[in-house]
């Protein structure tokens, strides 16, 4: 092979020659995106971040053991520890559910908001909204997220009105708590039922007992699902928004299109000197 069929690869100054020789590419390119930044930082749609920690709910009597005298015998009834924690997975697995956007379709005051809602000052708003696309809508604001090392959540949604997006948020958790407690609480009722029908037909004064202690338990358990107050995920911090928008973050937008705008003239610049 030749030495002219040979093709060397360009070292750290080759690179820095050909950046100089292309500068005046480069600094217009970088001046137009800039402007391309600042306009669309003007027109977007400002949106702010509201936020709202929670955790599993420990309803009332939880943590310990209670003894109750059957006759002659004696049932330990275990805490709620697990059950919180099974109803706090069903609460963060349904709160961007269907079920949950057909609650939140009936409340007047959301979806007169999300009607009015767009990215860009002169974009229009969408209005054919279903419990589907609402769904998938909150599935795509609206997230939960962990805080490191612990059971706690975080809810954060972004919304142009500070109001409203901390509203929206309080009603996911509402919506979703309430779900998981009526299920709960169907589940519960259908047990009694069960066990009081069983305790007519059962004559085993053993078997009476066992059944008598699970119905209590779960006598116990439905009027912890009754009180009014969370029951699967508890507030730990209320929704509160941040003092100034979220979106669009200069701080993002500039460098971004600054380094766009330097590619594109680098780019133009070796195809016009056939680089």
């Amino acid at each position: 092979m030749s030495a002219n069929q040979i093709t060397a690869e360009k070292t750290l100054f080759d690179v820095l020659r050909d950046l100089w020789r292309g500068k005046f590419y480069l600094l217009a390119f970088a001046v137009i995106m800039l402007v391309a930044a600042f306009a669309f930082t003007s027109f977007a749609q400002k949106f702010y971040r509201a936020e709202m920690i929670i955790a599993p709910a420990s309803p009332m009597g939880q943590g310990g053991r209670i003894n109750h005298d059957i006759g002659e015998g004696s049932i330990q009834v275990q805490s709620e520890a697990l059950q919180s924690t099974a109803a706090f997975m069903r609460f963060a697995n349904i709160y961007d559910g269907v079920s949950v956007a057909k609650i939140l379709m009936n409340d007047k005051k959301i979806m007169d908001e999300l009607s009015l809602e767009r990215n860009f000052q002169f974009s229009t708003p969408k209005s054919d909204w279903s419990a589907a696309k609402l769904s998938e809508y909150i599935t795509k604001r609206v997230r939960l997220e962990p805080l490191s090392g612990t059971e706690l959540r975080k809810f954060i949604y972004l919304h142009p009105d500070k109001e409203f997006a901390a509203y929206m948020i309080a009603r996911v958790h509402r919506a979703s708590d309430r779900i998981v407690r009526n299920g709960i609480l169907s589940e519960v009722d259908g047990r009694i039922i069960y066990l009081n029908e069983s305790l007519l037909v059962t004559t085993n004064p053993m078997h009476r007992r066992n059944l008598t202690a699970l119905l209590m338990e779960q006598e116990r358990l439905k009027m912890l699902v009754s009180i009014d107050q969370p029951y699967a995920a508890s507030v730990i911090e209320p929704p509160y928004v941040l003092s100034k928008p979220s979106w669009p973050d200069p701080y993002v937008i500039f460098p971004v299109f600054l380094f766009i705008g330097l590619f594109m003239g680098f780019v133009v610049h070796g195809v016009r000197n056939n680089e």
